[in-house]
């Protein structure tokens, strides 16, 4: 038995069923023991980045650790993207790395190089195992780690003399990962005390949440006391049903929004999330004067990180729930009035998203579209979203969607969105993957339509045709105040383009729409090529984005 081998064997220990990887001339040993029967299936991506989102998309969407092998050092490169959103989203990840053997490392040699200390900053746990005795313990630390708390991707270099060298079985224990302490109980007598006094409390529901399997326990919670639930303000999951009483909706991005979100509440409970993630600057912080705040989240870098709570617990939501419901009475009184100031704001919500898409004339702005898009949508599918401007108004033209059945882009990272939803769809198969996307945040993973076409993977892809950056011109217009200064590097119009050609070129069907008169139809065409494989849709939008952020005088002082 060699290392590879008996990785491979521990990896299905582990439960591991799917690899995803683009290999190289460092892998070959790995490579070789993929081929033997029983191994676990080896998925191939056309790049790094791709491979990085499927995996993630896969893990995310089973709730499984997800495996990916890259080659190299620049594979590791190309990949760090993945990294990043995985660290963000808190995605389980096994990064395995190929490396050239140790003994040519002090050469420099072509294919080799420095891959833990590239890694370090942003994985969840980096390591290099040059003896294949040492294989098992390294497995272990980095299983455990990308399981958490908190979750994230685990990076896992491994030479060729201890992928071809020869081995015995590893002893790797069964996939758990770190055991979170039971918050403190004085800690939680002091949090149920500020929400026992609070007039008006504000719950704030991360990803988190869901991750912890809370979404239950958090709605029983929040009607229980009568809280509306806001979720955090680049999240990735949906952590409460969005048509149950107490669900108010997203935070705003920016601190002057959340400050001015958050001023009606005395007592903010926070749960899974930072406080704050904010996309951009704006004026002032984003917690108002006098709110009293409440921190729980698994890892203990976050709590206090930014802003140092009343109450901070490192804990799981879960059972911060639980306890706090149980030393708290129900106020239904106060869940009445709650219900129906959520239930005035979320029907004005839907009105302003309908009218902005009546509104649209002859063109398909991105309501127009959200609206389509919806319309296609069944509740089962499953929707993933990089559509950054082209879908600003999908949620709200979603309608009801429970947890899980959303994934939306946190990491930063573009590229995200189509890899992730071929990663979804091969965790499903039957399930009905429904992808959003810009064309310039496409152009960042596209080749993962190959894998698509490869599985037959059952994908809707729409794709926001707008010829350009529109979020970067939003933006420039809110630096500057004026919405088109001739700027350079936003416009992808000379030559434009041929999305549609693209995507036809790694083997999906296709069709444009550009006339809002066929939107529907076209959309309701998508939905039934996707069930003989990837099918895609590019609207040609139009229409101008608001602007995002503002002046940095002020932040310059």
């Amino acid at each position: 038995m060699t290392g590879s081998d008996a990785l491979l064997q521990a990896l299905s220990e582990q439960g591991v069923t799917v690899i995803f990887g683009n290999p190289g001339s460092t892998e070959l040993p790995l490579m070789d023991a993929l081929a033997a029967p029983g191994q676990p299936r080896f998925v191939l991506g056309l790049t790094e980045p791709t491979v990085m989102g499927m995996a993630d998309g896969y893990a995310q969407s089973s709730g499984q650790l997800g495996v990916a092998l890259v080659h190299v050092q620049p594979g590791m490169a190309n990949a760090m993207s993945g990294v990043l959103n995985a660290a963000r989203s808190r995605v389980p990840l096994l990064v395995i790395v190929g490396q050239q053997l140790s003994s040519m490392l002090p050469g420099a040699p072509f294919l080799g190089g420095e891959i833990v200390a590239m890694a370090a900053p942003i994985a969840v746990h980096a390591e290099e195992v040059h003896d294949p005795a040492d294989l098992g313990d390294a497995l272990s630390r980095a299983v455990a780690a990308a399981l958490g708390p908190p979750m994230g991707p685990a990076v896992l270099s491994i030479p060729l003399e201890s992928q071809a060298g020869p081995s015995s079985a590893l002893a790797v224990p069964p996939g758990v990962g770190r055991v979170l302490p039971t918050p403190d109980s004085a800690a939680l007598d002091a949090a149920a005390a500020l929400l026992a006094r609070a007039t008006n409390p504000i719950i704030l529901a991360g990803d988190g949440v869901t991750h912890a399997g809370a979404c239950d326990a958090l709605s029983a919670f929040a009607s229980r006391i009568g809280a509306p639930v806001m979720g955090e303000p680049l999240g990735a999951t949906v952590p409460l049903a969005t048509d149950d009483p107490m669900w108010a909706g997203t935070m705003p991005r920016f601190a002057a929004g959340i400050r001015g979100t958050l001023k009606p509440y005395d007592v903010v409970l926070a749960l899974g999330m930072p406080v704050f993630r904010l996309f951009g600057w704006s004026p002032g912080p984003p917690l108002p004067d006098g709110v009293r705040l409440i921190h729980v989240d698994v890892d203990p870098r976050e709590v206090g990180r930014t802003y140092a709570p009343e109450v901070g617990m490192v804990a799981d939501p879960l059972v911060v729930l639980e306890a706090l419901g149980a030393r708290l009475p129900a106020n239904p009184s106060r869940h009445g009035a709650v219900a129906q100031q959520v239930a005035g704001a979320r029907s004005a919500e839907v009105a302003a998203c309908i009218a902005r898409a009546d509104a649209a004339g002859d063109s398909i702005t991105g309501a127009r579209l959200s609206r389509a898009i919806a319309s296609g949508v069944q509740a089962h599918d499953l929707v993933v979203d990089e559509g950054i401007t082209s879908t600003r108004d999908l949620r709200t033209a979603l309608g009801t969607r429970r947890p899980g059945s959303c994934l939306w882009h946190r990491g930063s990272a573009l590229g995200w969105g189509l890899p992730a939803a071929v990663g979804a769809s091969i965790a499903d198969p039957s399930r009905r993957v429904v992808c959003i996307q810009g064309d310039g945040s496409l152009m960042f993973g596209v080749h993962a339509l190959w894998t698509a076409a490869s599985e037959r993977s059952r994908l809707a892809l729409v794709i926001g045709d707008n010829s350009g950056y529109e979020i970067l011109r939003a933006g420039m217009e809110g630096l500057t105040g004026v919405p088109d200064g001739g700027w350079p590097g936003l416009a992808v119009d000379s030559p434009r383009i041929d999305v549609a050609e693209i995507c036809h070129g790694f083997g999906a069907s296709t069709a444009r729409v550009d006339d809002p008169a066929d939107l529907d139809e076209a959309m309701h065409d998508l939905i039934h090529r996707s069930d003989a494989g990837p099918a895609v849709l590019v609207a040609g939008v139009s229409g101008r984005t608001p602007p995002v952020g503002g002046p940095l005088d002020d932040a310059l002082q």
